[in-house]
């Protein structure tokens, strides 16, 4: 029964089926036809015509309003109103999807399915959405768990479909976000996730990719998800892991072992994986880069026979072999196969590469010319020898020219490693604490000990051990570079040094906090690091040496002839070695600290060490010290000791002459050069400077005066054929050595 019972000022009461409800009366609307319309809204939910008729809902709520409508479904009819509520949240959701619509928001709203219910509106917010709910006594989680379940009901058969059909999630992430998705795929029973999971990650390995979870999360939910675990749901973080976990393992077995196969002459790219501790890397052997298709197909045959024959992993040949071919077709177009090559373009290359890297490069330069032709010369020999594969259709060279080249004293050029300047470590040292603890642990190692890149890299947990000397402890490492030879010459893999306590410290550190992470990978070492969301692995050399340069360019640290320096690694071992033979180390005492099989490889130490103290009392040198002027030529005779001596008697003015200093050496016995007229002006053995400029000076005007007053007398008694006197060539010769040396101090070069 509905009955109006009474009407206080603006409200009515009304009896409806027994609950009475106070109501705001409208003007527009009379109490008669607010009465029939109660009527009709009680017919449509109770017999459910709202599902046959949805325009009738919409028609009585311009009359009654959304809360009138809400307030009589909730507290008269309140379970076929959660049945209407419900059939419309379904039917929402469905022309929701079709439309194409997309949440903005993490969170799900019930308010918008109110909009839709009541005004046949599809919208994805409700302008007003408290005031339909105003004043009822009902919880309104209760809309929300229906809305939501009728939400992941619709989206969890959509995420099933597509689970059977082995496609990625990317459409459905755009729609309804990377949280619900993986919380509805979370739904699924876990056999299907897994296998689901499973082979989306085997595509990585199909296609020859590495996996990570990155890249696995934006295979599977799109690439321009926002890759985020939190904005996951927590099982399906748990489960990726597992997958991933799984097929890595996968791939560091099958990617090595199927390394050949991508060594065909078909493909311009081989990708080669290599292990690096717990770590898989790869490189990219990029072949596009040669211009001559047939060069190209030649050089593709013979990295692959040196895959097989020399390495697989890090080779770099295939860099300068680029450059190389390029620059030899460029010089002669009419190159096709390595056959046509012969001495004459050869020659072309070595001119051509002459004039690229000019003479500035020093050593560098002649490096990178005997390794191009060093590289070329065994290109050529494998394409004349046996070895070569039975496919290849291009023609047999006849003739190396490369081998031709030969680069006697070869070691003189190469560019040796710097040793890091006190000043440029003192500086270093003052800002090492902005990086991070790891790189800093790092940096210290190298500078205590010498020790190779991959030598710490690879330190294990258990390398410190007890030391008998008091502050000190044992740092046990294994020589990697050396470690073939020394079990060949019957020695243990691992080397032991020194370090102080506490360095050793700082070493137990980073083993108590690694060891998580080495459980999980199932590795000894101690440099091996874990970035959120990505998997642990070894430390990269590159970024360490990526980072300390970084900090050099930061604080812009130079060298004292201006120059920013730049770092590496064997940096630190030199530095390390020219400290101790300063310090009086022995060669043996050398060849142990940094691990020698022989005491050779540390004499060549010493050897370079002593050039560097004769570089040291260089010109320069003598300048600084003396204010005075001295030629390479002049000190190339030298010694290191007998510089040192001549340093000495510069210094008590034991070898002082007129105008400056005699650098003759005392064994050559006394100065046959000595004249009245000409003394030391013409002797290549004096040193003078700019403190003697005045009197040099002086004697060049007086000898003007000399050879003027000559030329007069000549003059005046007819004589032209002068030129050929004694007298004129003794004044003139004087006249040109005064000259020479004058502009020799104010030009500032060396007598």
């Amino acid at each position: 029964m509905i009955k109006l019972l009474e009407i206080k000022t603006c409200t009515a009461f009304w009896d409806i089926d027994g609950t009475v409800l106070r109501f705001q009366r409208r003007k527009c609307v009379d109490d008669e036809l607010t009465g029939r319309e109660i009527k009709r809204y009680r017919e449509l939910l109770l017999n459910e015509a709202y599902k046959s008729c949805p325009q009738m809902l919409r028609e009585i709520s311009c009359v009654l309003t959304d809360n009138i409508l809400a307030r009589i479904g909730i507290e008269v009819y309140q379970t076929q109103f959660l049945k209407m509520f419900e059939y419309y949240s379904k039917l929402y959701v469905e022309q929701w999807e079709q439309a194409g619509k997309c949440f903005i928001s993490n969170k799900t709203a019930m308010f918008p399915v109110f909009e839709f219910m009541f005004r046949n509106r599809l919208v994805e917010h409700s302008d007003s959405p408290l005031v339909i709910l105003r004043g009822i006594p009902c919880d309104n989680k209760i809309y929300l768990n229906i809305f939501e379940e009728c939400f992941s009901s619709f989206w969890v058969g959509k995420i099933r479909e597509e689970v059977l059909k082995k496609e990625t999630l990317a459409s459905i992430r755009e729609r309804i976000g990377p949280l619900r998705t993986t919380q509805y795929l979370c739904i699924l029973p876990e056999a299907a996730i897994t296998g689901y999971l499973k082979t989306i990650a085997g595509r990585f390995t199909q296609q020859r990719r590495l996996i990570t979870k990155q890249s696995f999360y934006l295979e599977l939910l799109g690439s321009d998800a926002s890759i985020s675990s939190p904005r996951f749901h927590p099982r399906f973080v748990t489960l990726v892991a597992a997958a991933v976990r799984r097929e890595f393992e996968t791939q560091c077995q099958k990617f090595i072992a199927e390394n050949h196969l991508q060594l065909i002459t078909a493909s311009d790219k081989w990708a080669l994986f290599h292990r690096h501790g717990p770590s898989l890397y790869w490189e990219t052997i990029d072949f596009t880069g040669i211009h001559s298709p047939s060069l190209r197909l030649e050089i593709k045959y013979y990295m692959r026979h040196r895959y097989y024959s020399i390495t697989a992993d890090k080779d770099r040949t295939i860099t300068t072999l680029v450059y190389a071919v390029n620059l030899l077709t460029d010089n002669n177009p009419s190159i096709r196969f390595f056959a046509d090559v012969d001495d004459v373009d050869a020659r072309s290359l070595y001119m051509s590469m002459e004039r690229r890297y000019g003479q500035t490069a020093g050593g560098k330069s002649v490096s990178n010319i005997m390794r191009v032709f060093s590289i070329l010369s065994v290109l050529m020999e494998y394409l004349m020898s046996d070895h070569r594969d039975e496919a290849m259709r291009s023609p047999v060279p006849h003739d190396n020219p490369f081998s031709r080249y030969r680069f006697p004293n070869a070691k003189d050029y190469k560019v040796r490693t710097a040793v890091i300047p006190e000043a440029i470590a003192e500086q270093i040292d003052a800002h090492l604490d902005e990086l991070d603890p790891v790189q800093v642990l790092l940096y210290r190692i190298f500078s205590a000990t010498g020790m190779r890149m991959k030598e710490v890299l690879f330190l294990e947990s258990d390398c410190l051990e007890a030391s008998q000397y008091e502050g000190f402890v044992q740092l046990k490492y294994k020589q990697y570079k050396t470690l073939t030879a020394r079990r060949k010459a019957g020695v243990q893999d691992y080397h032991r040094v020194l370090i102080r306590k506490a360095l050793a410290d700082e070493i137990s550190g980073q083993i108590h906090k690694t060891k998580e992470w080495r459980k999980e990978l199932g590795v000894p070492y101690l440099f091996v690091n874990k970035r959120p969301n990505f998997r642990a692995g070894m430390i990269s050399t590159s970024n360490y040496l990526r980072v300390i340069n970084r900090l050099i360019e930061k604080h812009d640290i130079r060298d004292e002839n201006g120059r920013l320096w730049h770092f590496s690694s064997k940096q630190h071992r030199k530095t390390l070695t020219v400290t101790l033979i300063e310090n009086g180390a022995s060669v043996d005492e050398l060849a142990y600290w940094l691990g020698h099989l022989s005491r050779n490889t540390a004499s060549n130490y010493y050897a370079e060490v002593q050039k560097m103290k004769l570089a040291e009392l260089n010109t320069s040198f003598f300048r600084e010290k003396f204010d005075l002027l001295l030629s390479d030529e002049q000190l190339a005779e030298y010694t290191e000791e007998e510089r040192r001596l001549l340093y000495m008697d510069f210094r008590l003015e034991q070898r002082r002459v007129e105008f400056g200093f005699c650098l003759k050496k005392l064994a050559d016995g006394g100065c046959t050069s000595r004249s009245s007229l000409i003394n030391c002006v013409n002797c290549k053995n004096l040193c003078t400077g700019p403190k003697y400029l005045l009197y040099w000076q002086s004697l060049l005007n007086g000898q003007r005066e000399v050879v003027n007053s000559l030329l007069t007398t000549y003059a005046e008694a007819g004589i032209t054929d002068y030129e050929e006197f004694r007298e004129y060539r003794q004044a003139t010769f004087l006249l040109n050595c005064y000259e020479k040396i004058v502009n020799a101090i104010e030009g500032g070069a060396s007598v």
